[in-house]
């Protein structure tokens, strides 16, 4: 079960936001609860019986005030997923990155909605040791140390394990996954457009490629991967003394 929070003082604007995201939680067999407030008041009182995962907000209502309790929010449970839309008026303080993750969406359509539903979802639902995605009609769960890649097929990520077996693809981009992963892990890097390499799984490496301890040979495809993957070895090797060859 999955927590959800929305805070609007707009009735209209709550209104879709509910029928919305049902729709969309309900499609991928999602078990949630959702619970609507106009205000930090009805807030403060529904929050007293619940921790929230997922939180919905309207990042200048009330003056100021339901971001504020989103920044309280985020001290209750450090795991909170806060998504707002995208206001022009709205000048970024410092203290938002204690907000993040902090999806933005850029406007009020359904798609749009639905697609950061998702990814504010799947944030949420990540765990420490695993990646969580959707293959219909459930979410899987693939732990970190067991990829050795993430690799583009356009639309769709195609995952690879060390386990021979186990190449699952799923609907979402790259930039998307990486975005994710790099929340939760270090050990990975984007090395090219299509691949996100982890460097666990690093034997050796040079300007043009990365070689891995199963075999696989991946290309990288910019100098500026290249100097991210060898700042990253030379840390691993400083913390861990392990051998690695250039």
């Amino acid at each position: 079960m999955i927590n959800i929070g929305l805070c609007f003082e707009n009735d209209a604007e709550l209104s879709f936001l509910y029928t919305e995201l049902c729709k969309c939680f309900d499609l991928r067999g999602v078990d949630y609860n959702i619970c609507c407030y106009h205000n930090t008041a009805e807030l403060r009182r529904g929050i007293q019986r619940k921790r929230l995962d997922l939180f919905f907000f309207d990042i200048m209502g009330e003056y100021g005030l339901i971001r504020m309790a989103a920044l309280s929010l985020k001290e209750l449970n450090p795991r909170l997923v806060s998504v707002t839309f995208q206001n022009r008026n709205y000048i970024n303080p410092p203290n938002d990155i204690l907000l993040e993750p902090l999806y933005i969406i850029p406007n009020k359509s359904r798609k749009q909605l639905w697609a950061y539903a998702v990814l504010a979802y799947e944030a949420a639902l990540d765990k420490e040791n695993a990646f969580s995605y959707y293959k219909r009609p459930s979410y899987l769960h693939t732990p970190y140390d067991s990829i050795k890649y993430f690799v583009s097929e356009g639309r769709r990520t195609r995952i690879v394990c060390a386990e021979e077996n186990h190449h699952n693809a799923f609907y979402k981009k790259l930039d998307d996954v990486e975005a994710l992963v790099s929340e939760k892990r270090r050990s990975f890097l984007r090395i090219h457009q299509s691949y996100l390499v982890n460097t666990n799984y690093v034997s050796s490496y040079n300007r043009n490629h990365v070689a891995l301890t199963t075999g696989e040979c991946l290309p990288i495809s910019k100098y500026e991967y290249y100097k991210k993957i060898s700042s990253r070895i030379a840390e691993k090797k400083l913390r861990y003394g392990c051998r690695m060859h250039v």
